[in-house]
């Protein structure tokens, strides 16, 4: 027979003490004598005491565990960025839980003690909603762009339009002119990237600039991006930047541009664009530069590997973690802090002089 595990009531019996004391003994959470405490623990080890998780997280109030509400596992920046969060979370004695095939309506059920969210729009989205009215602490991620976000809810940000004007400036710096830009939004978009690559690129291609955007909106079946939908229902559908990068290299040729580089929308879209450049035999970096967004760990794995701007994953991680894990432990909070974009080198930019 399976010998039953030992309840608190039943140690607390054998100790001759209360099931508060044996709790404090176990949760090492406030005062108990000390012979009293190791006779508790040995009681417990002697007896094969093993704590119900769901029973201690309703006496303590808390699960242990977070949630990284993330609706796109195929970008490599966004596993990254959880690894980075797993390590800060074990730091502070937390686990971070990450699941894709979720909706806000679906976090009432989950045993969590707060929820990171991905980007702005979530953010929004979920202050509109849900935080109204169920108050499970949360942060969210930024990337600089023009959201109208809540005041409620802490940011942690990676401005992308200054890491755009970095790219350029890079490629500037080898002599590059002519600088495509490839993404997922239309040309009116006024996500980050597209807004400071325009205001950079406008003086020198003028009228062409439209031309030089690699617009691959309506590469997906009704032309918008996840972070477009305004209807939950469709944020189980995700995008592959991978496929949207082939399509961006298709616009390219088909324009006949010039340019000399392009710079692409993330580490994912680069790699299909490079892929597709290679089919059609066209080197990079030798015939056409490339450049990137995310710094992810598969920009290294790439021949050549990509000159990618990302993020101190790290520090990112800590930042997020630990601001939500503080609000969690009714710590003071600042509501928005920065991260810095680190340009890591690789092989992809050819420099022209």
């Amino acid at each position: 027979m399976t010998k039953k595990n030992m309840t608190r009531k039943e140690i607390a019996a054998m100790a001759g003490v209360s099931v508060s004391v044996v709790s404090r003994a176990l949760n090492n959470s406030g005062y108990v004598a000390a012979d009293k405490k190791a006779r508790i623990l040995r009681l417990a080890e002697d007896n094969g005491y093993v704590p119900h998780p769901v029973a201690m997280s309703l006496q303590q109030q808390r699960t242990g565990q977070v949630l990284f509400f993330c609706k796109d596992l195929h970008n490599s920046f966004n596993i990254d960025l959880y690894y980075s969060m797993v390590n800060a979370a074990r730091e502070r004695g937390y686990m971070a839980l990450i699941n894709a095939n979720v909706t806000f309506e679906d976090i009432r059920g989950m045993m969590v003690d707060g929820i990171i969210l991905q980007n702005e729009f979530f953010v929004r989205k979920y202050a509109e909603s849900y935080g109204k009215t169920y108050h499970l602490p949360a942060v969210g991620v930024s990337y600089g762009n023009l959201e109208t976000l809540p005041a409620s809810i802490p940011v942690v940000e990676w401005d992308l339009g200054a890491g755009m004007e970095q790219a350029i400036h890079y490629l500037q710096d080898r002599g590059h002119t002519r600088i495509a830009y490839a993404a997922p939004y239309n040309f009116e978009s006024s996500n980050a990237r597209s807004i400071a690559w325009k205001n950079q690129m406008g003086p020198v291609l003028g009228n062409r600039l439209e031309r030089y955007y690699l617009d691959t909106s309506t590469d997906s079946p009704d032309g918008l991006m996840i972070a477009d939908y305004e209807d939950p229902k469709e944020w189980k559908n995700e995008e592959i930047y991978h496929s949207k990068g082939r399509k961006a290299i298709e616009l390219f040729l088909e324009r006949q541009l010039n340019a000399t580089a392009i710079i692409a929308f993330n580490d994912e879209f680069a790699m299909g664009m490079m892929q597709t450049l290679h089919s059609c035999g066209i080197r990079v970096p030798e015939e056409l530069s490339i450049i990137s967004f995310d710094g992810s760990y598969r920009s290294t794995t790439s021949a050549p590997s990509l000159v990618s701007i990302g993020p101190d994953y790290r520090q990112c991680g800590e930042m997020v973690v630990n601001t939500l894990l503080d609000r969690v432990e009714g710590k003071r909070i600042h509501y928005f802090a920065r991260v810095r974009g680190y340009l890591r080198e690789g092989d992809s930019v050819r420099a022209l002089r």
